[in-house]
């Protein structure tokens, strides 16, 4: 029974015992969820600031030249010849404007009675004179030269343009006209009522004048180029012609010339000085041919001749001719415009620059002082990025402004402080922006050309900023 009673309190107070050892803890995010949480908000954060972060727009150089080309408006001279008719009455013309003539072929015919007139009037009326396809598609060519050349300034084209399709709507009759006229003739009993003219060269054949027929290389002036002041006169557009009038123009002559004025700076610009030949590419057809190539200086104005001795019939009909004339530069590296930028050197008198000890290594003898006064000299190593006869360009990052150098045996000092700007852009090779010299050889709006191998420039295959202005130097990029 004691016994009994002492194991129940053995029990009772192993309770009290364990219930005494029992400690309740707080819950805390366990450890891996909170690294998790952190790696998570760095990501989201990597990822905004990367979506948000302007993108880098970058150039890889490469080698090129630049083709620079200037348009001028030039005047076409050739050995053109007027014929004047012998007769008075109306004329009919039946060769092909800008065709190929020969001796003996008749050109046109003068009615001096009206009556053939009133009989070819007959046959043009009838559907057998109708255009054919074939005209009418020569005629919707000319109406989309038109629309795609037109220049607002030059309202007298359209003039030109109205001529121009009246005589292309009278040949094209005529050309008919002329297959059938001996059997009209014939068939209405009217023989010998006309005079015929007939080619006495051969040549090309037109039927304009202008006024520049004996206008030569030899002879120009500037007030020739006044295209607001140029009248061309069709004489297919007239019925009648009166003897000692023009009937129509021989051009007898393959050679010919296209004339331009030119100023200094376009001489200059395009090294035209030291050219004997020129590359050009005429507007109208986008042809491009080469010729022949002198300056001329007549009452303090210059014409560049081109003379050429193809596509002469191509534009026999023409006065004004726009052209442009491609120069091509030297070749080097090509470096967009935008990529160029500055950077600050200072300039130090090459005087001072020597080498050290026993090296190689180029740099400046620094003058410095002690705490305790003391003066000394040490030789500074410095990045020389550019030199002339007269000063090196110094990194500044190599020198401190207001430090004093000595001259190579002498007593001359000289303090660092002057500055200039070099021309360069910004290589991102190594993932930050690092400054590289350019030195241009040509340009234009969009692109400088640069040589290649020069100290501390851009080399081809350089990964470049596009956007300079934008990024500074040992600007982190990636």
């Amino acid at each position: 029974m004691g016994n009994n009673h002492t194991k129940v309190n053995r029990k009772k107070d192993n309770r009290k015992k364990s219930s005494r050892k029992v400690i309740k803890y707080k819950r805390r995010p366990k450890a891996a969820a909170f690294i998790f949480a952190i790696i998570l908000i760095y990501v989201v954060g990597f990822i905004s600031l990367y979506l948000t972060k302007s993108k880098v727009r970058t150039y890889e150089v490469d080698m090129g030249a630049l083709t620079s080309d200037a348009t001028f408006t030039g005047i076409a001279l050739r050995t053109e010849e007027i014929v004047n008719s012998g007769y008075s009455g109306d004329i009919n013309y039946y060769k092909k404007e800008s065709s190929r003539v020969k001796v003996d072929d008749t050109i046109c015919t003068v009615d001096e009675t009206g009556r053939v007139s009133q009989i070819l009037s007959q046959y043009t009326k009838s559907d057998e004179n109708s255009l054919s396809k074939q005209n009418l598609a020569s005629i919707k060519s000319m109406l989309n030269n038109f629309r795609t050349n037109y220049d607002g300034s030059n309202f007298y084209d359209i003039y030109n343009l109205k001529t121009d399709l009246n005589s292309a709507v009278l040949q094209a009759m005529n050309e008919n006209i002329i297959a059938n006229l001996d059997s009209i003739i014939s068939s209405t009993g009217s023989q010998n009522l006309f005079q015929t003219i007939k080619s006495e060269k051969s040549g090309v054949v037109a039927y304009y004048t202008d006024g520049y027929e004996n206008v030569t290389k030899d002879n120009l002036s500037a007030d020739l180029f006044n295209k607001n002041n140029y009248k061309k006169e069709n004489l297919k557009s007239e019925d009648i012609v009166v003897a000692g009038s023009p009937a129509y123009k021989l051009v007898t002559d393959e050679n010919w010339y296209i004339c331009i004025m030119l100023d200094q700076k376009d001489i200059s610009a395009y090294e035209l000085d030291k050219k004997s030949s020129v590359s050009i590419k005429i507007k109208k057809d986008n042809i491009i041919t080469s010729g022949s190539f002198t300056i001329s200086n007549k009452d303090g104005n210059y014409y560049g001749i081109i003379g050429l001795n193809k596509y002469m019939i191509r534009y026999a009909n023409e006065r004004f001719l726009d052209i442009e004339l491609t120069s091509t530069s030297n070749t080097g590296l090509k470096i967009p415009v935008s990529a160029i930028t500055e950077e600050e050197f200072y300039t130090i008198p090459k005087a001072y620059l020597t080498t050290g000890g026993n090296s190689n290594t180029y740099g400046f003898i620094c003058e410095e002082y002690s705490t305790n006064g003391d003066k000394t000299t040490r030789f500074v190593t410095a990045d020389i990025y550019k030199s002339n006869d007269n000063v090196c360009y110094v990194s500044k990052e190599d020198f401190t402004a207001g430090s004093n150098i000595v001259k190579p045996d002498s007593t001359e000092r000289y303090v660092i402080g002057a500055v200039e700007k070099l021309k360069g852009v910004y290589c991102i090779n190594t993932g930050y922006t690092t400054f590289k010299l350019v030195d241009i050889i040509d340009e234009n709006n969009e692109y400088v050309i640069s040589k290649k191998s020069i100290s501390h420039g851009v080399s081809i295959y350089d990964r470049i900023v596009l956007d300079a202005e934008k990024y500074s130097l040992n600007q982190l990029i990636y």
